[in-house]
């Protein structure tokens, strides 16, 4: 299958994990909304790019938390994106920045939402003292366009309705790969061995009788790029339609669906 849903339980509380196909994973470390339940933390959800490593979207009060009950580090985090700066969605954030401090990361994190989001960063870090071993690149989402935040995905921001700015982000693979055209390889003659291997890769290869393989002749067609669309709050469901179209998965939340 493509796309599968798992869900894991650990003691009271609910991990849930959206896998598009096998290289791209997304786990979901909080799901309620404005104040946590016995069993729902508020929102953070984790990415797992097919480049390596992962993004963290919103971060949420005691997110750091529902991180240590999975596979997931600090280390590898490579950005945060924040939706919108209401408390349910960024109040874990100072904490987790000083708790990746502490475990000694040295390499830059980009941190990714609206512009006063810097604002509030600066103003925990002067008035707790705290201070990060690493760079800590912010980039506004309206910046987004000149950045290249994530080397596997690329990202982009859709203005939401809501009571303050609020965003969904759009993550969208910058490499397909493509596969080996084996039937056509067959039926050729060429059988399995280095050659596949070189093409496989987009290299050209020379057999031993001379034949040039060039490998743009023997890869198929790249597949669709994947695209995953995560929405911070939003009251005009609308405003996601065309994006949605072309979207493998969409996150929306559904809170205050009935009157």
């Amino acid at each position: 299958d493509e796309t599968a849903l798992a869900a894991t339980e650990t003691g009271h509380n609910r991990t849930e994990t959206i896998i598009t196909r096998r290289d791209m994973e997304f786990q979901c470390l909080g799901t309620s909304s404005g104040t946590p339940s016995k069993t729902r933390n508020v929102t953070g959800l984790a990415l797992r790019g097919p480049g390596g490593g992962w993004s963290l979207v919103d971060c949420g009060e005691g997110t750091q938390h529902r991180i240590l009950r999975t596979t997931l580090s600090l280390h590898d985090l490579r950005a945060i994106f924040i939706t919108h700066l209401h408390g349910d969605h960024c109040y874990g954030l100072p904490g987790l920045l000083a708790s990746a401090g502490m475990q000694n990361r040295t390499t830059p994190l980009a941190l990714v939402g609206p512009p006063p989001l810097w604002t509030f960063i600066e103003g925990v870090m002067a008035t707790t003292g705290l201070g990060l071993p690493y760079p800590l690149a912010f980039v506004p989402v309206a910046d987004l366009a000149a950045h290249a935040v994530l080397p596997d995905l690329a990202v982009d921001a859709i203005a939401l309705s809501h009571r303050m700015p609020s965003y969904a982000f759009r993550f969208t693979e910058r490499a397909v790969e493509r596969g080996l055209d084996i039937a056509r390889l067959r039926a050729a003659g060429i059988a399995p061995g280095p050659a596949w291997g070189a093409l496989q890769r987009g290299l050209d290869a020379v057999l031993d009788d001379g034949r040039v393989l060039r490998a743009h002749d023997w890869l198929l067609a790249p597949r669709k790029a994947r695209t995953i669309i995560v929405g911070g709050d939003n009251d005009d469901p609308g405003l996601l339609l065309e994006a949605a179209r072309a979207a493998d998965v969409l996150v929306h939340e559904a809170t205050y669906t009935e009157a």
